[in-house]
């Protein structure tokens, strides 16, 4: 049975009735006794294509729209998921290209949509493959490489790090290591706080935090409120991170919160933050994924270091101590092993262990109080 398309093909790119004949491929014999094959193909060919165009009617000799489409799904998917694909494995891996748009869910949803519609093209005509993928499957490798490249190089203009893919620290308390060059600022490594005070876990945390500041520095403006009165662990009280100020000859403190504990809001963050935010911050137990810490750019925290469930029985309406109680705790002038426990040797000391070893690489010699506290060189001997 002889190969019309193929035939079409090879007419399509110049060759001569002979040459067409004689293609293997185009499997055509001709009428015993016809000694002129390629005169005898031109002939069978242009006769079935007037008996094709007699049966059709003069309105359906053209293609219609939908065969245009038709023949066109698999190419178009085939380049869409290759392209998107590349595109995704880059957003996935190098922060900058993922910067302006996340790998997920975005990126995905396109090499996702070039599949869909590929397989939709492949149910309507499975033979279409064979014939149209060389050329989607080049131009979609070059469309994702410099949809990638594009992306990045603008990113880079704008001023963002090219971050590191983070690591599990061995200390535990999911903190997270990164190979990202030293974030500082006036020198010191930079202290980087995400969160809300509406958020109940933001909330107990800043207990630890505050904490750690002032072992490493001074802390004024100090002022307490509490998280979300409607919200999981509700009025959890803490301490308001979004209005002190902070001095200190060993770190800087970088410190975004939004302010209303009415409900969760984001602060406002530069290009540098937000490379931070949008290539770690995860979605855990966590409001929203918050709260978030960096220190010094190579240690992360996409967690709570304080579970606001110590500070409540279970999930009561009112938390079991004022702020007050847990000043009087964290001072060790009330006994509450529990609370200090969560509060200072697991959460505090845990920070101020990563921001003692941040200022060890960066050449900052870190506070006599903590380099002498052996709670915390004891964790920072095992920060990698």
């Amino acid at each position: 049975m002889v190969d019309w398309e193929r035939v079409n093909r090879l007419r399509s790119k110049g060759f001569d009735w002979d040459t067409v004949a004689e293609d293997k491929k185009v499997n055509f014999t001709p009428p015993e006794g016809v000694d002129d094959a390629g005169k005898a193909l031109k002939t069978l060919y242009y006769s079935r294509k007037s008996r094709s165009s007699e049966k059709k009617g003069p309105e359906e000799t053209k293609a219609t729209p939908s065969g245009k489409i038709k023949r066109f799904l698999i190419p178009i998917g085939l380049l869409i998921a290759i392209a998107g694909g590349i595109w995704f494995a880059f957003a996935c891996e190098v922060s900058l290209v993922g910067f302006l748009v996340p790998a997920v869910p975005e990126v995905l949803l396109i090499a996702v949509a070039g599949v869909v519609i590929m397989a939709i093209g492949l149910v309507m005509d499975p033979a279409r493959l064979s014939e149209a993928w060389k050329k989607p499957v080049v131009v979609g490798i070059v469309l994702g490489f410099a949809i990638s490249g594009s992306i990045a190089l603008v990113v880079l203009s704008m001023g963002a790090p090219n971050l590191s893919p983070a690591y599990q620290e061995s200390t535990g308390h999911n903190w997270e290591g990164a190979h990202n060059s030293m974030w500082k600022s006036g020198g010191l490594p930079v202290l980087f706080y995400y969160g809300s005070v509406a958020c109940p876990y933001c909330s107990a945390s800043s207990w630890a935090v505050y904490e750690a500041l002032e072992d490493f520095g001074t802390v004024t403006g100090m002022t307490t409120t509490s998280s979300n009165p409607g919200d999981i662990y509700p009025d959890t009280p803490e301490v308001d991170l979004s209005s002190i100020s902070y001095t200190s000859s060993a770190i800087s403190w970088d410190g975004k919160e939004g302010s209303n504990n009415q409900a969760l809001s984001e602060p406002g963050l530069d290009v540098y933050e937000q490379a931070y935010v949008s290539y770690y911050l995860q979605t855990s137990t966590s409001c929203g994924g918050i709260p978030f810490y960096v220190v010094g750019g190579i240690y992360i925290q996409p967690d709570s270091i304080v579970d606001p469930a110590v500070l409540h029985n279970g999930l009561e309406s009112q938390p079991l101590y004022t702020t007050g109680q847990i000043e009087s705790i964290i001072a060790g002038t009330t006994s509450n092993p529990t609370v200090y426990s969560a509060i200072v040797t697991n959460g505090a000391y845990y920070l101020e262990a990563y921001l003692y070893e941040a200022d060890k690489k960066a050449g900052i010699t870190p506070p006599t109080s903590v380099a002498d506290n052996s709670a915390v060189t004891s964790i920072a001997a095992s920060i990698s």
